[in-house]
């Protein structure tokens, strides 16, 4: 056995994370809704922390843009290809739409203004309906029995 192989399995005898997210995984399958709102939240929170690095890095607006997006579709491409859920360039897309949504907030009403929110509400459209349809899908990998849609909070 390689000594990759015997880390994992050490870790894996002290993982505190598993019940609780076996748990939680298990009760989130059986409250599409609750799952919905947790993929929603953590979209939010993704797109806010890239906003903020891109704010962050010391170069000027369209280098951090190019950053952020290489740095983005670089994850996806290389990690997010194992992952249910695809957060990277959604984020990215976030990102980028919060800048213009919070110029559209400071301005008085206008077309500018309905322009400026276009971006931030395409994106909150694009997650709403992709995790909808994401937990829809995986409901219907569940039997019966264990079925996650059932109309319940």
């Amino acid at each position: 056995m390689s000594l990759s192989v015997q880390f994992q399995n050490a870790l894996e005898q002290v993982n505190v994370l598993k019940k609780p997210t076996e748990t939680i995984k298990e009760y989130l399958n059986n409250h599409p809704t609750l799952y919905k709102i947790a993929l929603l939240v953590n979209h939010i929170f993704r797109a806010s922390a890239m906003a903020f690095f891109m704010l962050a890095l010391p170069f000027s607006f369209p280098v951090n843009l190019a950053l952020c997006f290489s740095a983005s579709l670089f994850y996806r491409l290389t990690v997010e290809g194992n992952c249910s859920y695809k957060f990277a360039l959604p984020a990215f897309a976030g990102a980028v739409a919060m800048p213009f949504a919070q110029a559209a907030i400071s301005q008085a009403a206008s077309i500018a203004t309905i322009g400026l929110l276009l971006p931030l509400t395409a994106y909150v459209v694009y997650i709403v309906l992709t995790v909808n349809y994401d937990v829809d899908q995986s409901c219907q990998a569940f039997t019966p029995k264990k079925s996650c849609c059932k109309k319940v909070l």
